[in-house]
């Protein structure tokens, strides 16, 4: 083999495992409204918080990340920002098929989240989040770290966020 077709081969190949993963990832299409559905049932007086952030804070956390996607986030990222850290990470979680971030940080610009507020509220209120999502038609905003992303990319990127977060409420039995 040539060196310069070596060289070109050696190049190439993080980028086709990059894309590769990328699509692969993508072509799941993970079941939010399974998770929907899960979160109606989970009983709001019998759970507790595991981390940082009450449950009601998780909620309201995960329910402002949604609803942001359909009208867009508070604050931004660089471009230069969303196109190499933000796109390599989202990468990096489709294809390992989990997010690992920093749980107890807010959305960048998003009010603060009120202890508060009742679990059952905000519980309802990522439910209705996530149902508006799922039927959403329209346009979607660009993600704060991610930059533009299309239907099932955010799809994707909504579950791992969710699956992230929700590992930190426990069921009291």
């Amino acid at each position: 083999m040539k060196r310069r077709a070596f060289l070109g081969l050696v190049a190439a190949t993080p980028v086709a495992l990059w894309a590769g993963a990328h699509v692969g990832a993508m072509l799941r299409r993970p079941p939010l409204h399974e998770l929907t559905s899960q979160l109606q049932q989970w009983p709001a007086g019998q759970l507790t918080q595991l981390g940082d952030w009450s449950v009601s804070e998780i909620f309201q956390h995960c329910a402002q990340s949604v609803r942001y996607s359909r009208i867009g986030y508070p604050e931004q990222r660089s471009r230069l920002f969303q196109l190499t850290v933000g796109s390599t990470a989202l990468a990096a979680f489709s294809a390992a098929g989990k997010m690992q971030h920093p749980l107890h940080e807010p959305l960048p610009g998003a009010p603060e989240l009120r202890k508060s507020v009742p679990i059952d509220v905000a519980q309802a209120e990522l439910v209705i989040e996530l149902e508006q999502f799922i039927r959403w038609q329209g346009a979607l905003a660009p993600h704060f770290a991610y930059g533009r992303l299309s239907k099932a990319q955010y799809y994707n990127a909504h579950w791992l966020h969710l699956k992230d977060h929700l590992q930190e409420i426990a069921l009291l039995r």
